[in-house]
């Protein structure tokens, strides 16, 4: 059932009246210093503590019932629910307010703990990503609540601390918490909305060699030599198979496509490699030495985007398929093949791929519309939380405001008028979704 255009007029005049509650909601999240990827950062866990408990202040005196706690001894978690009355889809909103490191202050026109506003923008470290969004999101439901607007499903608050750093919480949050129909992610969109992302893998391969002295290089490389009786360099090795799998990249990106991302989004990146004498392992090597020796250890480390209609299992198993294949050519791979390990340091995000005619989606198309706004249906090119959501078969979006280029970078903004808008859009959406079904 549509909302009415006295109800909407309603949640539109509600949110402009909490304008000033938005910004300085925006500008205290933006305050706390929750730098989560600082090794051995001071400041985290008490500013961490203080984000969170602006957040659950706020949450609570909107009149939600909230379930707090601490993941892993480190990571504050808020949980909180707007009760419906019953009979309606339930709806969480999604956010992260950890953030990345300021890096070089001096490369900041503005102090990035501030909130100072200029130029009709926010500026900070994570004013986009994603305090903003979360804002907007805490903000939208207090709307809701002001304007008096009756919600049948229940309205989730789903609001964690360890995002940018792979965590669990999020994952956790859909374990022990009751299961929502949908869900919005509040990440930078530019308001576009974004119902799919490729999936995310991390991956390495770890090759074996034979030292030997470089003087006897020549006996592996030439006719008349020895072959393996010499030393077998393990980067060489690594390199056939960066080589071939460079060709399955390129089948991947002209037989494979999903119409919502770039061609060719679904890549193979060789990002890191480490190889040497002395052996090795979990992509390190045992000793630093010189190029004398011929390596007898190397580790390459991928990270692979594929698309959203594929999954883990298949694109693993296709990858190892592949590399055992071109092993088989050589006399030394054949017989020792590289060892895999997958979903290195936690990184590995399942693809979304949510349909743009799904109700929530045209919801917010509407809610768009009715704030006289483009609404342009288009793909995440990063991984976002919305991950864990669909792996649990939640259907979602991602939208929020501000830009994914501000993201991560020094000069961090958000523009205020889309930071109001986006907590309009999503007060809206929110309104429609958990109406009576």
């Amino acid at each position: 059932m549509p909302l009415s255009a006295q109800q909407s007029r309603s949640i539109i005049d509600t949110v402009e009246s909490l304008r000033d509650d938005l910004i300085g909601l925006t500008r205290a999240l933006v305050s706390c210093r929750t730098d989560s990827q600082s090794e051995n950062n001071p400041d985290f866990d008490p500013e961490i503590a203080r984000c969170q408990e602006f957040i659950a202040n706020h949450l609570s005196a909107s009149g939600l019932t909230l379930e707090c706690w601490t993941e892993d001894d480190r990571y504050p978690v808020v949980a909180a629910k707007l009760a419906g009355s019953g009979g309606g889809k339930s709806l969480a909103i999604n956010g992260h307010v950890d953030v990345v490191p300021v890096g070089d202050t001096s490369a900041w026109l503005h102090d990035p703990w501030a909130g100072e506003i200029s130029e009709g923008k926010l500026w900070g470290r994570g004013s986009t990503d994603m305090k903003g969004g979360v804002a907007a999101g805490i903000v939208a439901i207090k709307a809701l609540k002001q304007a008096d607007i009756p919600l049948a499903g229940d309205l989730w608050m789903h609001v964690v601390s360890d995002e940018e750093v792979v965590g669990f919480s999020t994952r956790r949050v859909i374990q022990k918490m009751p299961r929502v129909d949908a869900v919005i992610n509040a990440e930078p969109t530019n308001l576009n909305i974004m119902p799919c992302e490729g999936g995310l893998i991390h991956f390495r391969m770890e090759f074996e060699g034979r030292e030997s002295h470089a003087g006897n290089r020549y006996m592996s490389v030439h006719a008349g030599g020895l072959g393996d009786r010499a030393g077998i360099n393990a980067i060489e090795k690594a390199l056939k198979v960066v080589t071939a799998l460079q060709e399955l990249e390129r089948q991947w990106g002209n037989l494979r496509s999903h119409p919502m991302l770039p061609p060719g989004f679904n890549t193979l990146l060789p990002g890191m490699i480490s190889g040497g004498p002395g052996g090795g392992h979990d992509g390190h090597v045992n000793l630093i030495a010189n190029p004398g020796t011929s390596p007898n250890y190397c580790s390459v480390e991928y990270n692979v985007w594929y698309l959203p209609q594929e999954n883990f299992e298949q694109i693993r198993d296709e990858i190892e398929a592949f590399v055992l294949d071109t092993c088989r050519t050589d006399p030394w791979l054949k017989a020792h093949p590289p060892r895999f390990t997958w979903k290195l340091r936690n990184i590995f995000f399942p693809p979304v791929n949510t349909s743009p005619d799904h109700p929530l989606i045209q919801g917010l198309v509407t809610s768009l519309g009715i704030l006289g706004l483009p609404a342009d249906i288009t793909a995440f090119t990063a991984a976002s939380e919305l991950a864990w959501y669909a792996e649990r078969g939640i259907d979602g979006t991602i939208f929020g405001p501000g830009r994914i280029a501000q993201a991560h970078s020094p000069n961090e903004y958000v523009e205020i008028e889309q930071l109001v808008n986006a907590c309009k859009a999503l007060a809206l959406s929110a309104a429609g979704w958990c109406q009576k079904t």
